[in-house]
């Protein structure tokens, strides 16, 4: 079973660069409300769970609502997705589960718990889709640019180029061996850090990726419904893809194992919010 673990409140943090010193700002009245609220309906739920199943789902969904509205607010908190997402998997609505599992390890990667909980998750998924031979040796190899957040590389990134050129400047007046190799290291971390947030600034805008959250998706060989089927069977909420283009209401999507075809835009989500993700802490 998976471990519901909610996170309380943690204060919503805003900085002028991702190194710099960071002032904490606590949120609106009504905001900070609306998250006891979640929190108090969560817990019901919780109790009367064996009890009153029906009963618990709703306030399940009611708890997603309050904590959807929190966000919706501008408080950006891995804790608070991960608390939404458990709300949705609860409910039993995997898609929307998933999808906020995975915006929450952007920016809380090493969650134990939230890699069971996601894992749980995508155990729901009733459409399985081995990913190819490709993709699981790239995710391999780059493991640090998927096990980290966004705001962790962003200070590494900082922090590595600081101290390149703080032993470049200490090299110019004494030649030393270990200062010069020191600069080297911290100029290749910098170089890795700040090209992977490249990376993911780029993906966000050209190949986001996104979930399935709707029932029996459709997924065409084109943009439209007079298009054939792509696949005879119709993907389940929960599967995650790549958003490869749009064309007006559709998008054309890749799955994990390369394959492609059309669907509706309002049957899916993408991980990246609107804005992009802001990673204040």
């Amino acid at each position: 079973m998976p471990r519901f673990r909610r996170h309380e409140w943690v204060f919503l943090v805003a900085g002028l660069m991702p190194a710099a010193l960071a002032l904490a700002a606590p949120p609106a009245p009504e905001t900070r409300a609306e998250f006891e609220r979640a929190l108090a309906d969560f817990d019901e739920a919780q109790q009367i769970q064996l009890n009153r199943p029906d009963r618990s789902r709703r306030l399940f969904r009611l708890a997603a609502q309050r904590f959807s509205s929190v966000i919706a607010s501008g408080v950006v908190n891995g804790r608070l997705e991960f608390n939404l997402a458990n709300c949705h998997l609860q409910a039993g609505d995997v898609g929307r589960a998933i999808l906020h599992y995975r915006r929450a390890e952007r920016l809380i990667p090493q969650d134990e718990t939230l890699s069971a909980n996601l894992a749980e998750a995508r155990s729901r998924c009733l459409t399985s889709i081995p990913p190819a031979r490709r993709n699981a040796f790239i995710k391999s190899v780059f493991f640090w640019h998927y096990q980290t957040s966004i705001g962790g590389r962003s200070r590494a990134a900082m922090a590595a180029y600081v101290l390149f050129w703080l032993l470049l400047i200490i090299r110019s007046f004494a030649r030393r061996r270990r200062v010069t190799v020191s600069a080297i290291v911290f100029g290749v971390l910098a170089l890795a850090a700040g090209t992977s947030l490249a990376v993911t600034h780029w993906a966000d805008r050209n190949a986001p990726e996104g979930v399935i959250t709707s029932m029996d998706v459709v997924v065409q060989k084109g943009p439209g419904t007079g298009y054939q089927r792509q696949f005879e069977q119709p993907l389940q909420p929960g599967v995650e893809f790549t958003l490869r283009e749009r064309r007006g209401e559709w998008w054309r999507i890749e799955l994990a194992d390369d394959k492609s075809g059309w669907i509706e835009a309002e049957r899916a989500d993408l991980i990246p919010t609107p804005g992009g993700v802001n990673p204040r802490f």
